[in-house]
């Protein structure tokens, strides 16, 4: 989410900027001279930051990491010098739990007699993010001192006494105050803390050796009951502070224990559910809903958002070549009081997936309390917005903009994570506002290709992106200082679908039945969009995958793709056959393809009698014919069926059908069948025969099915494609097949079509004509259409 308030960014900012990482250069040191020639070596070893500080220069100095999680240093006549490690704003997670600091170490202060009020610490510094963000909040735990008075410094300094508190068997004494804003902190400014302990004073001149742990979250926990804002630990370091001393240290070891709250992480349906945390101060929830969607709850004060996505990483989303990417969505919220809140669908675009540098685009769901990019001519530094114009999609007007975001910088660069967005994409509704209703509900369908294009098209004169990697539905909320209350959201649906509209809107199931209430039989789906079925005894079975849709399915791109084994015990009276139909819901018309079946499945291989298979026997036959289709000869039936006794209710079916000719398997035999069943072609060569298909040019299902008498057997589907959207197979136009004038390399009544199509228009557009010259006088007439054809109904050879 680009929308963040000033009083945010700079919070991070201050942290950033005062705990700097350094990188690491197998331990060599960065030396940093600022404009007082302060001394300054940083080093990143296992994890851990180390540093050393001498301010001015003053004095001398020596660190010197060890490599085995400790440092040997040495300081004299120095004015102020530091030595830490621990863990900075970038190293420590973002809501710790607890926050321990274990360490071990030599210590030999020695105070100068020309510095007597000279001193040095042993303790735990860092920085803290209060909930309110209104303020960062610098802390010091001094655990062993020499000659350090806290009650003198923090007269010096300006801090106030708070109390006293026990912990783990020590007193603490606590001071505090609010320091003006600074060049780090332009708005905020800072809260000082400074907690020291009574009666850990080791005298000038000794050598100790000090092993101890300092559990800060503990003393956090005191801290809010004497007065301070709940906040959480945002950096952790054991230091060494020298002022006006001199002295030598050996840090033997120190590690820092950090226990991350308990948070659920999970992915579900391809999805990743995962929360980005701004304000590690206000906790939250977040956990998974049946059905695909996620659950989500957040304090006053919060500043985080939500997230379900889904990554194409792994194969980018030429976004250009998909007929659709649509997503879903259900949610329902509850966001009251004065913050922000909003629900978007967001994503990311680029030309690779392997850039660091994106684009990203948001399509605002609804919003309160947040009116970015709305707006942006009154936010300052926000010139580079551009409006792009408006879309309508689902009935709604989006307004869209362009953005160069805003990022965090500091010292080291750039504080986020990748990918870093070169350019944001905006899409507000005109009526986004959720208003001031306590709950609100969102639901409705997003055509992102749409938006993307719309951005794309807007983008001539800037860099144009390919393809989508990562689409997530984004809900979040942000603490915008008055009237805080925390919230909910429920995200019941958020579904995307890449391809084919009809593949949303599509439902897919397996069932089977028989006539004897009594039969023995099983059916059980596999992976591969089939599934196996066995069998014993009883009446007639059907095994059946069937594929259901919303949205009209056009037969002129519709394929079925299928691979079976079939095992069967099988007699003289023994039935089968393998089959697929298509029918509409608006037709009594309906359409059946056999690919096989059993040789006791044929009653006739002449022709001579009204129903030569078993399987239309109680149909009356109204026309037949013949046809070659894709190489292979069909017996095609228009048949009527009675449904009812013929009184009330009764009513007539009418079916299309075509059966291969002599696909018929002996009985006893273990068979492989596969092959790919083109509606169209099947559709075409009804309509060429007279079959009255015309009416009706789509359907909204299709069933794949076995169908058997058989006593015992097993038939595994082992796959089973519905392609809804199936493209023409390529083909070589050089290489000319007599009679294939459409050149979908066969000849067949496709090609008798387009001959008449040709002789008729007398125009050849999209056709080879010189396919269909059979009598060679270079052009199409009726004489060719008289061979092609005897020779598609198998009257004539080539």
């Amino acid at each position: 989410m680009i929308f963040k308030s000033s009083k945010q960014l700079m919070a991070g900012s201050i942290a950033a900027a005062l705990c700097v990482t350094a990188v690491s250069l197998d331990l060599m040191p960065i030396r940093n001279f600022y404009a007082t020639s302060d001394q300054n070596e940083q080093y990143y070893i296992d994890g851990y930051h180390y540093e050393f500080f001498n301010m001015s220069q003053i004095g001398e100095c020596s660190f010197e990491p060890d490599n085995k999680g400790g440092y040997s240093a040495s300081w004299k006549g120095v004015e102020k010098s530091n030595f830490y490690k621990g863990y900075t704003f970038e190293d420590m997670p973002r809501s710790p739990e607890s926050v321990v600091i274990n360490y071990d170490m030599d210590f030999a202060p020695v105070i100068d007699t020309a510095s007597p009020d000279g001193s040095a610490c042993i303790e735990a510094y860092g920085f803290l993010m209060p909930q309110s963000q209104l303020y960062n909040i610098e802390y010091t735990i001094v655990d062993y001192q020499c000659n350090f008075k806290g009650d003198k410094f923090s007269q010096a300094s300006d801090m106030q006494k708070l109390g006293s508190y026990d912990l783990d068997g020590f007193t603490y004494d606590l001071y505090s105050k609010k320091s003006a804003k600074n060049i780090f902190s332009l708005e905020t400014g800072t809260a000082e803390y400074l907690s020291v302990r009574q009666n850990s004073g080791i005298g000038s001149g000794a050598s100790v050796t000090l092993r101890r742990s300092i559990d800060v979250t503990k003393h956090i926990g005191e801290w809010n009951k004497l007065g301070m804002e709940n906040s959480a630990v945002c950096s952790a370091v054991l230091d060494l502070c020298a002022m006006g001393s001199s002295g030598k240290a050996k840090l033997n070891s120190c590690d820092i224990a950090v226990t991350e709250k308990a948070r659920e992480t999970f992915s579900e349906d391809g999805c990743f559910y995962d929360v980005k945390q701004d304000n590690p101060a206000s906790d939250y929830t977040m956990s998974p809903l049946d059905g695909g969607g996620f659950s989500a709850t957040w304090e006053p004060l919060s500043t985080t958002t939500f997230k379900k996505r889904k990554s194409f990483n792994d194969s980018p989303v030429e976004f250009a070549k998909e007929d659709c990417i649509i997503a879903d969505y259900d949610i329902s919220c509850s966001a009251p009081g004065g913050d922000a809140f909003g629900a978007s669908v967001h994503g990311w675009l680029d030309d690779s997936a392997n850039d660091n540098w994106k684009d990203e685009f948001n399509i605002v769901l609804g919003r309160k309390n947040n009116d970015f990019p709305m707006n942006y001519k009154d936010i300052i530094d926000m010139q580079n917005v551009v409006e792009l114009g408006t879309l309508k999609d689902n009935g709604i007007t989006y307004r869209l903009y362009r953005s160069i975001p805003l990022h965090m910088y500091n010292m080291t660069g750039i504080n986020e994570k990748p990918p870093y967005a070169r350019y944001t994409y905006w899409s507000v509704p005109e009526k986004y506002e959720l208003g001031s209703a306590r709950v609100s509900d969102l639901s409705g369908s997003v055509d992102i290709k749409k938006h993307i294009e719309a951005y794309m098209d807007a983008a001539a004169n800037v860099e144009k992106e390919d393809f989508l990697y990562e689409v997530s539905l984004d809900v979040s909320t942000a603490y915008l200082g008055s009237d805080s209350r925390g919230g909910s959201a429920d995200v019941n649906k958020f579904d995307v679908f890449v391809g084919n509209d009809i593949s949303r809107n599509s439902k897919v199931s397996f069932y089977c039945w028989s006539g004897d209430e009594d039969a023995s039989y099983n059916m059980t789906p596999n992976s591969s969009g089939g599934f196996s079925s066995e069998w014993e005894e009883g009446d007639y079975k059907s095994f059946v995958k069937k594929l259901e849709s919303t949205s009209e399915i056009k037969m002129d791109k519709f394929t079925v793709d299928f691979d079976a084994d079939l095992e069967i015990v099988a007699d003289n009276e023994t039935e089968w056959a393998l089959c697929a139909s298509c029918k509409s819901g608006k037709s009594n018309l309906e359409y059946y393809v056999f690919e096989c079946y059993g040789e006791n499945s044929v009653i006739s291989t002449d022709g001579s009698d009204a129903v030569p298979y078993t399987f239309l026997k109680d149909h009356s036959v109204i026309k037949r014919s013949s046809a070659t289709i894709n190489g292979e000869k069909y017996d095609l039936f228009y048949l009527r069926y009675k449904v009812g006794n013929g009184g009330i209710g009764g009513y007539d079916i009418f079916r299309c059908v075509s059966i291969k000719r002599d696909a018929a398997v002996k009985k006893g035999d273990t068979i492989h069948l596969n092959g790919s069943i083109d509606w169209a072609k099947h559709i075409m060569v009804w309509d060429a025969v007279g079959f009255p298909t015309t009416s009706v040019d789509s359907i909204d299902s299709c069933e794949v099915f076995f169908e058997t008498n058989s006593q015992k057997g097993a038939f595994s589907l082992n796959s089973c494609t519905f392609n809804v959207a199936a493209k023409e197979a390529p083909h070589d136009l050089f290489d000319i097949l007599m009679g294939d004038l459409n050149s979908d390399g066969t000849v067949d009544m496709f090609d008798v079509i387009a001959c008449r199509k040709v002789i008729i228009r007398e125009d050849y557009t999209g056709y080879n004509a010189k396919a269909g010259d059979y009598n060679g006088n270079n052009k199409l007439d009726v004489a060719d259409l008289i061979m092609l054809n005897r020779f598609v109904l198998g009257l004539a050879d080539a």
